[in-house]
């Protein structure tokens, strides 16, 4: 389209007779935006700058899960104490669990790399190797246990040396699959174990570094990798093999006790951060109590793993998945639930394309055992996951302490835990950490007992903690596969303006053309839109003399409104508008689908029980969290809105209230910004029973961009989610904080927006609901809202760009949310003061 072309449809560029000057800024305004449109048409090469990662990701989808197990497996035992806790029931219970629930078949099975001595001694001794060979060939039980008094925590039998090489074979064959790309994810059922065994020594049950291994044999695959160990012991082995090499980041969590724990070593503690290349890539979580919860196991995950796994940006990510901090381990002592383990794999599933690796280590009760390992392999599966208790105690004091004490260590090697020396004289007298190291273990020496060195409980205690554990399983239920649904309807394309306005049914048109060409409708089930009783419904919310205008005869636009506009075919465009989401919200609370979508206009956020705002008429998400409620549907719901303007209106409905919370991300400048009121302040916190429940995070002056909403999500909105543990969870979509719209101005990549829904799926039992609000640049919206639904589909992310340390005013902005919500989350006490360097 040519300038002359634009002229002739939005007038001379001068000012004509009668035309206020308010206008005439308005018709350049939408001259402006038509011609920087037409741009974004006409040169291909500006285009893929900006939305690259969406060409490229258009036809990435997901695919399928491997698993990897060999029988074989089971011949490694102790011959001398059968009450050994490593030992062939494990791999039996994790088996027949999983085929008891249909997982097994539902994967591809991942057969053994080969794997010989050169692939083992790349990180192991060769005479580790061969002597393993020569205990075992032959075996003769009385020499076996007197060379396993020389290591600790050590059996051998005659097939150790078979099933620890066939241990690697499985690990590396499905590290290998997951690396190039022939499965998304996987999960390899092994033992013995790896993590704990050295470069040349065998140690806590492992004998050769399975993930190790497999990691350094990929990376000419996978440039970097993340390595997560939630094993209750820490993995030495692992740390020792990479602690000078940053292409490869080692984060474990362990049960530590100042180094009381075993394996009692003074480098597991939290100070010990790698060398040379390696500085900054090994971090310590040391555990310094027992008793453990998902709310303390949480807190971990999102302050210091999230934040730390998005500025590394892993190619890969592997896991050391021991079991042992489950509920009813005696190893462990901790109380994680098998549940939480899915949340941790959908929480990261949005780095690394997906591909992410699962290998077994340890965990040694069995119910709890096959639990997690269940819950991880439906997890991988992009199934529902579990639903978790609110988290409303917070973590412990020893774990807010031990947060503290590791953004202290790695603040110079890592943006995301900067220490900002300037925020603020109010909090000039809050709570100061000091970085305190302790050590009181002392590391052992041989010989090293053989026998009965491992923790007991009762039968009865045992019994009880398997009906606990029972009970869990009850909760969980059967997998439920991932299923999403999503309403439109033309006729919503019927609510227009007079005049040109960036709220046009352009927006959703060009969104859902961008569906039907990727055809995400066929991987979707479009719903028909059951018309409800759109008066009736919306009178919970808005009042009954306001529903009556705008019913009758409209609302009534002064004539200098420009953010507002009423046609013939206005109001049944609202109509369809809350009956389509309505529609979507009954589709997922029955259960029949896991999430939904709904391409809906006009958007709704900003409507008022009594007033029209922002082309916003009636508050569709306010409509059907109030409908979900009345009905019975759910009794705690979280309205998450991430569009730049602030959510006036949702949460003027919902502020007294504590059966809904409300989490407002929003471009907010000292209430000078649209809607221009000082009600989106981060001190406005709800009133009554309502009062900690509206959440706030108001942005000043900077450009926003990714870092700065995925620290929001890290340091607000999922501690306030996992607070507060929702039914379902309604998301409203704008998207006008997106690259090159011009209402918002920020910086925020389509594909980041496809993190934040990903980052949101673990809620709820997976219950989520997006709704399209806002978003005025049309390649921008249609490119993001098209990553959201394919993150509801499970599809593979592009990593977001622009991982760069967070703004000094969103970090101020985060502060005084943070310590305005200390008042009414505990959760939030892991934020103190961290003195700069």
């Amino acid at each position: 389209m040519e300038t002359e072309d634009l002229t002739s449809r939005f007038g001379p560029l001068k000012i004509q007779d009668g035309e206020s000057l308010k206008d005439f800024k308005k018709r350049m305004r939408n001259l402006k935006m038509a011609k920087e449109a037409q741009e974004t048409m006409n040169h291909s090469d500006w285009v893929q700058d900006e939305y690259a990662e969406s060409f490229k990701s258009a036809l990435l989808v997901r695919g399928r899960t491997g698993i990897a197990f060999n029988d074989d497996m089971i011949m490694h035992k102790c011959e001398w104490d059968s009450g050994y806790p490593e030992n062939p029931a494990r791999y039996v219970a994790i088996m027949h669990r999983l085929n008891e629930l249909g997982l097994v078949n539902r994967c591809v099975r991942i057969q053994n790399e080969h794997i010989d001595i050169d692939d083992i001694t790349k990180l192991h001794q060769r005479t580790q190797y061969e002597n393993l060979y020569k205990i075992c060939e032959p075996f003769n039980v009385n020499q076996a246990e007197k060379i396993a008094s020389n290591y600790d925590a050590i059996y051998f039998n005659k097939d150790t040396f078979h099933c620890a090489n066939v241990a690697a074979a499985t690990t590396l064959g499905l590290v290998r699959a997951v690396a190039e790309g022939r499965v998304s994810n996987g999960l390899a059922v092994v033992r013995p174990p790896g993590h704990h065994a050295q470069q040349d020594i065998y140690n806590g049950y492992c004998f050769f570094n399975n993930v190790a291994i497999a990691a350094a044999a990929v990376q000419s695959l996978a440039q970097k990798i993340l390595i997560v160990d939630f094993d209750v012991h820490h993995g030495q082995g692992v740390q020792d093999m990479f602690y000078n090499n940053n292409n490869v980041l080692y984060f474990s969590i362990h049960r530590y006790e100042h180094g009381e724990f075993w394996p009692n070593l003074r480098r597991s503690n939290f100070d010990h951060v790698g060398s040379g290349a390696g500085e900054g890539f090994n971090i310590n979580f040391p555990l310094n109590t027992i008793g453990c919860t998902d709310t303390d196991y949480m807190a971990i995950v999102t302050q210091i793993l999230l934040p730390v796994a998005y500025e590394f940006q892993p190619d890969l990510i592997l896991f050391c998945a021991g079991y042992d901090a489950c509920v009813g381990c005696p190893e462990g002592c901790m109380k994680v639930t098998p549940g939480f383990y899915g949340h941790l794999i959908k929480l990261l599933s949005g780095l690394a394309y997906g591909k992410l690796a699962v290998v077994l280590e340890g965990g040694y009760f069995l119910p709890s055992l096959a639990e997690g390992v269940a819950m991880t392999l439906r997890a991988l599966l992009d199934d529902a996951p579990a639903f978790l208790l609110p988290m409303k105690d917070g973590p412990n004091d020893e774990v807010i302490s031990t947060i503290n004490d590791v953004k202290s260590v790695l603040c110079k090697y890592w943006k995301c835990f900067k220490v900002f020396e300037n925020i603020g004289i109010k909090y000039a007298n809050e709570e100061k950490h000091i970085v305190n190291v302790q050590y009181k273990g002392f590391e052992d020496s041989p010989p090293y007992p053989t026998r009965n060195c491992y923790p007991v409980v009762s039968q009865q205690e045992q019994d009880d903690l398997k009906v606990l554990v029972d009970c869990l399983k009850v909760d969980y239920g059967l997998p439920m596969k991932n299923k999403l649904c999503y309403v439109f309807d033309a006729v919503m394309l019927t609510h227009e303006a007079p005049e040109e306005t960036v709220e046009n049914p352009l927006r959703l048109q060009a969104l859902y053309d961008r569906f039907l060409e990727l055809e995400l409708d066929k991987r979707c089930k479009q719903l028909e839109i059951k018309r409800v009783d759109f008066r009736a419904l919306s009178i919970e919310v808005h009042s009954k003399e306001y529903l009556d205008d705008l019913i009758n005869d409209g609302p009534s636009i002064p004539p200098t409104t420009h953010d507002l506009f009423w046609n013939s075919g206005s109001k049944i465009s609202i109509e369809t508008a809350v009956s389509g989401l309505i529609t979507v919200c009954d589709a997922v609370m029955s259960g029949e689908y896991t999430s939904g979508v709904a391409l809906i206009r006009p958007p709704g956020h900003h409507a008022e029980q009594s007033k029209t705002s922002g082309f916003c008429f009636v508050n569709n998400v306010a409509v059907a969290a109030k409908y979900m409620l009345d009905n019975g549907l759910a009794e705690r719901i979280l309205i998450l809105d991430f569009d730049i303007h602030h959510g006036n209106g949702t949460q003027d409905i919902f502020y007294n209230s504590d059966k809904v919370m409300f989490i407002s991300i929003h471009k907010f400048e000292s209430g000078t910004y649209f809607p221009r009121s000082s009600n989106g302040s981060f001190d406005k916190v709800g009133a009554g029973v309502g009062a900690g429940f509206n959440v706030n995070v108001p942005f000043e002056i900077n450009k926003m961009g990714c870092v700065d909403y995925l620290t929001a999500f890290f340091k607000i909105v999922l501690p306030c989610a996992y607070a507060f543990g929702p039914d379902v969870v309604l998301v409203s979509a704008g998207f006008d904080a997106g690259i090159n719209d011009l209402l918002g101005n920020y910086k925020v990549m389509p594909q980041t927006f496809g993190h934040m829904i990903q980052l949101l799926r673990p809620l709820a039992g997976g219950r989520l609901i997006v709704a399209l609000e806002g978003g005025y640049n049309i390649n921008t919206l249609k490119h993001s809202m098209v990553f959201c639904i394919k993150t509801l589909l499970g599809d593979p992310l592009p990593p977001p760009s622009d991982m760069s340390r967070q703004k000094d005013n969103a970090h101020r902005t985060f502060t005084d949310v943070i310590y305005t919500l200390k008042k009414y989350w505990k959760f939030f006490n892991f934020e103190k003061r961290l003195l700069p360097e």
